[in-house]
């Protein structure tokens, strides 16, 4: 393979891995850091976006890292764009990756303030932009491969829109299915980036013309 080539697959490689660096980075500013900060908070009960809010306890902690999470994921969204080249559904998914990473910016812009109530409209709609294209580009990967990438990508994303709606509905807590049901959700969006980085690392090229084989 020419130095160049291999400067190439190095760089597509690394892009890849902020992927799944950026799932474990965000689990661990959560629920490792950010609730360490507060004293009572359950982890089994309350919402995640509290630990992110304005005004909680690991705000300054968690604030810096939310940027770092955002950097990493548009990294990743880029390795997805430029390990699937000639698949049209698979390329918009890419691109819709890097969009949702891109949304993370109007979350920062517009975020929950705890005690502030003026904040929640604007924060629901930044939130509910960004969950629409987490699950278009699910949508749009799934379309691009068949096998068992398409029916864990249907899986991953039936279980998150589920385990969604039923931590919305439980809203605003604090109780079990809101804290459990909204990190089952979050947790099955971020296990899937870690796995479609897998896959697009071990075979970038496995694509035809009924959709990558894997």
């Amino acid at each position: 393979m020419p130095f160049e080539s291999r400067g190439k697959e190095t760089l597509r490689i690394a892009l890849l891995a902020a992927g799944p660096l950026s799932s474990l980075l965000y689990v661990v500013f959560t629920d490792g850091i950010a609730a360490s900060q507060w004293a009572g908070y359950r982890r089994t009960e309350q919402m995640v976006s509290e630990l992110l809010a304005v005004g909680s306890p690991g705000y300054q902690v968690v604030a810096p890292l939310t940027w770092l999470y955002t950097v990493l994921f548009n990294a990743f969204g880029l390795g997805v764009w430029t390990s699937v080249r000639g698949h049209r559904a698979l390329r918009i998914g890419a691109g819709l990756l890097t969009a949702y990473g891109l949304w993370n910016i109007m979350g920062a812009l517009f975020p929950l303030r705890l005690g502030d109530d003026t904040s929640i409209p604007a924060h629901i709609v930044a939130t509910n932009v960004q969950l629409g294209l987490m699950v278009a580009a699910m949508c749009f990967v799934e379309a691009g491969f068949h096998g068992r990438m398409r029916a864990y990508s249907i899986v991953s994303l039936a279980l998150s829109a589920l385990m969604g709606m039923v931590a919305f509905m439980a809203a605003p807590g604090p109780n079990l299915v809101l804290g459990v049901g909204e990190r089952i959700s979050i947790g099955a969006f971020l296990l899937w980036v870690a796995v479609l980085a897998a896959v697009l690392w071990k075979r970038p090229t496995a694509i035809d013309s009924k959709g990558a084989s894997s």
